[in-house]
């Protein structure tokens, strides 16, 4: 499970696709309010990220894993993305 592409979609919000076709939108509301990510608050900074193809970033110091993204948009477990072997099938 790669990174392939994100956009900004409003607000705090950002599209996510992977190279396994996963595709979803994801508010990162709460995000923007806690410790270096308020930064992110500058809506004009917010509307700027990028994929490293396995993290979605905005600078090298703003950065969040891709995986706990697709975990959030497949509602799977973090340790199911991480370690896919471990799914419970």
């Amino acid at each position: 499970m790669k990174l392939e592409e994100v956009t900004y979609q409003s607000d705090y919000t950002i599209q996510v696709k992977f190279t396994d076709g996963v595709v979803g939108s994801v508010d990162l509301t709460d995000l923007v309010e806690k410790g270096i990510f308020q930064v992110l608050k500058d809506k004009d900074k917010f509307s700027k990220p990028y994929s490293t193809g396995y993290s979605i970033a905005w600078s090298e110091e703003l950065e969040i894993d891709a995986a706990t993204v697709y975990a959030e948009i497949t509602g799977k477990h973090i340790e199911e993305v991480i370690n896919p072997e471990l799914a419970i099938v």
